[in-house]
């Protein structure tokens, strides 16, 4: 047996080149789970098209008011909002003291964690970073922003480790040598009995104080049993391999065992010596679904590494995995035949390419690469038979089952639900304009009280449930009443909440105006409708072209001069964090 082994060892050294990774090496604890980088200052959407104007409306009347803090604290980032112990929490990238006199933001703080009264009138500063703070490095904040974050009656908690093991036997059965095909290791079968899920989370009650949970909670899952007759991909026996690779990764568990089990198709490791010569490689790898049933060999789906140049794939060094990809790293290729010689059917190949890298961002379509440099690399190692290693990796791209969804930016209000429209720019002010164009008015002058409110004209009504609800089926909430108080547009839309029946709309300073080439667009649409008012057939439908022509000029009025005075020009003229609409 000993003799054996060392055999073994040498042939696998003459293969490898002795460039396997951690090979050897004795078990190690993964590091912590890796969370992408996040931007400190949430990605507002690009400037949005010019939009058909609204001709279905609902025309209520609207008490807008503002919600002025004496502090002038006020926030910009809004990132994300969640429920806690039934309250409302909001993150927001950015803290500043607003001078409304100025119109100036005087960065205070970063970071923020905000909670909202039950009854909607007062925002409260929970924790604040200071101004100058690298978001990505506070703990709290990456935890919280995450959307992996699980949410629970008395606590929040969130993966900070995962990564998987597996379980197998290693068995010798020395009447297998007697067959007539050289394969060293036809007496040595490996069973795959179990795959196991590890995670370690951490845990606050307070949503800024993190801690270890230390203990790690564990899930195995059971492989498919062998088959003495009708063998599945892990062997009539087993696997006849000294190392597989098996590990989780976007929502697929991959097992790689290398070369086919040559028992499989001869089962007694004997081949008539008049049969012709064979190939035999290590181009297969197997596949299931994360979730599925994997004792059931039925569930799993055998695939192939493609080929390169016209050979195929005999050695694989390890896998990792970085931000996007899966790769398969230090891959040989080459030739592998078996020919009857010498009493012996024995392998007779070559590598003909070595070192190459394929990746996939599916784990199944395959392209030649280069070798991965992200810092976000991780590598894949394997379970190591004859040394008794067993590989611990880290699950690529694991999404929790468990991670509290994000709650949407619509609310409900008395059995109709509501959201902000999300155009980047604001919207003329529908009602008047409507009326202009029924008087057969072909002008309209736009204000800098209309641009100041026009975020009374963002609201958007629907009967239908959003989740099955199509655009025809939001409407536009107009205003049929003076709106007394200044309410700016929130540029790219706003997350809304319901409280004591009253809708409440947070104001982002950092959502300021996004304008690009909109005005000329709104301008020349509406030349082409003042041009078409001069061949309309009957009154109605110039009344329909007028009120397309009055409402893309007003958009480029209102355009012009926002680029003239600037976004600031049009910040509150007090210092309002939110806004209460009574409807």
């Amino acid at each position: 047996m000993i003799k054996k082994i060392a055999v073994i060892f040498f042939v696998l050294i003459l293969i490898v080149s002795c460039k396997k990774i951690n090979l050897l090496s004795s078990a190690y604890i993964p590091p912590p789970t890796a969370f992408p980088n996040i931007s400190e200052v949430p990605d507002y959407p690009i400037p949005t098209p010019i939009p058909t104007p609204p001709d279905k409306v609902e025309e209520k009347p609207i008490k807008v008011t503002p919600e002025i803090v004496p502090d002038n604290t006020v926030f910009g980032g809004y990132s994300k909002r969640f429920k806690y112990k039934n309250e409302w929490y909001v993150l927001a990238t950015n803290q500043y003291e607003y001078d409304a006199d100025t119109k100036k933001l005087t960065p205070t703080g970063k970071g923020a964690l905000l909670k909202i009264g039950n009854d909607g009138s007062t925002i409260s500063k929970i924790y604040t970073s200071p101004k100058d703070t690298v978001l990505d490095s506070k703990q709290y904040w990456l935890f919280l922003i995450s959307d992996q974050l699980i949410i629970e009656a008395n606590k929040v908690k969130i993966i900070s480790l995962a990564y998987t093991t597996t379980d197998f036997d290693y068995t010798e059965d020395k009447n297998f040598i007697k067959g007539n095909i050289d394969f060293s290791l036809k007496d040595i079968f490996v069973v795959v009995k179990n795959f196991i899920e590890h995670k370690r989370y951490m845990e606050s009650d307070d949503l800024i104080n993190w801690r270890d949970t230390v203990t790690e909670t564990t899930k195995t899952y059971k492989m498919p049993n062998t088959n003495h007759i009708e063998p599945n991909f892990l062997g009539r026996y087993g696997l006849n391999v000294i190392e597989y690779f098996m590990f989780y990764y976007k929502g697929k568990i991959f097992l790689y065992k290398g070369f086919k089990n040559i028992l499989d198709e001869y089962p007694d490791g004997y081949k008539d010596p008049s049969d012709p010569s064979f190939e035999f490689y290590a181009d297969e790898y197997y596949t299931i679904d994360y979730g599925k049933d994997m004792s059931d060999a039925k569930n799993w789906t055998t695939n192939y590494f493609p080929d390169y140049n016209g050979t195929k794939l005999l050695y694989v060094n390890h896998f990792a995995f970085d931000e996007n990809k899966l790769y398969l790293c230090e891959a040989n290729f080459g030739n592998s035949v078996y020919e009857y010689d010498g009493n012996l059917w024995q392998q007779k190949g070559k590598y003909v390419y070595t070192d190459k890298y394929f990746s996939s961002e599916d784990g199944v379509n395959w392209k030649e690469d280069t070798k991965p440099t992200s810092d976000y690399l991780k590598i894949l190692t394997s379970d190591v038979i004859l040394a008794s290693y067993k590989s611990q990796n880290v699950m690529g791209g694991y999404n929790s089952p468990d991670a509290t969804p994000l709650e949407p930016s619509y609310t409900e209000l008395n059995g109709r639900y509501y959201r902000t429209f999300n155009a980047t720019y604001p919207i003329p002010p529908i009602k008047e304009i409507k009326e202009a164009a029924d008087r057969l008015e072909t002008n309209f002058t736009i204000t800098e009280e209309h641009i100041k409110k026009s975020g009374a004209y963002q609201l958007q009504v629907s009967s239908v449930n959003p989740d099955k609800a199509e655009e025809s089926d939001w409407v536009s909430v107009i205003p049929n009443n003076e709106i007394n108080s200044v309410i700016g547009w929130q540029s790219g839309g706003a997350d809304l909440f319901t409280f004591n029946n009253k809708i409440v709309r947070l104001v982002d300073y950092d959502r300021v105006f996004q304008i690009d080439n909109q005005y000329e667009t709104s301008l020349n649409l509406s030349k082409q409708y003042y041009d078409m008012l001069k061949t309309a057939e009957n009154i109605e439908i110039y009344k329909q072209y007028n009120y397309y022509y009055l409402y893309y000029k007003a958009i480029a009025d209102m355009l012009k001069m926002i680029k003239d005075k600037g976004n600031n020009y049009f910040y509150p003229d007090e210092a309002v964090t939110h806004y209460t609409f009574e409807l």
